[in-house]
């Protein structure tokens, strides 16, 4: 498991412990702020697989461009 998504559940389950006690004492402020926090972690995750997926396709353009650099290079090597 990703690092931020380890900070993303650990955020979560904080944002929705604030959310039940608020709710359960009737502080519509610990609900508020649960509910934000909890979107806050919601975001940190989505975030991070963005990052993933970015970080896979930058390896694979990189794979493509060494597999083409190499294929030139043997076409090259091989007409002389």
């Amino acid at each position: 498991m990703k690092i931020l998504d380890k900070v993303a559940i650990i955020i979560g389950i904080v944002g929705v412990w604030l959310y039940v006690s608020g709710v359960d004492s009737d502080v519509w402020g610990h609900v508020v702020l649960g509910a934000v926090i909890a979107i806050i972690a919601f975001i940190i995750g989505k975030v991070s697989d963005y990052i993933a997926d970015r970080r896979e396709e930058q390896e694979e353009w990189e794979e493509e461009r060494r597999s083409k650099t190499f294929s030139a290079w043997m076409h090259s090597s091989s007409l002389r």
